[in-house]
């Protein structure tokens, strides 16, 4: 294990020593269960915009350059692809 130090304030300090006496685990120990609760409830979060390119779908736009991929310097930047 790595000892690492935080400052909390003090009104979590005694939140967490109440938890910590109420459940039987020494404050280390309740605060390594909540780092991990936090870290694995994070990790569940879907960060890859397949929600966002759903609800994009969805908005049913249609239609626009046929060629956009080939003309983007011309539409984005005014200026002809070289």
């Amino acid at each position: 294990m790595i000892r690492t130090q935080v400052y909390i304030p003090e009104n979590l300090h005694k939140k967490l020593i109440y938890l910590s006496k109420k459940k039987g685990y020494s404050m280390a120990e309740s605060i390594r269960l909540f780092i991990e609760e936090g870290i694995k409830k994070d990790e569940t979060l879907d960060i890859s915009g397949k929600d966002v390119l759903k609800k994009i779908s969805l908005l049913g736009f249609s239609g626009g350059d046929k060629n956009l991929s080939s003309n983007i310097d011309k539409i984005i930047y005014n200026n002809e692809k070289k």
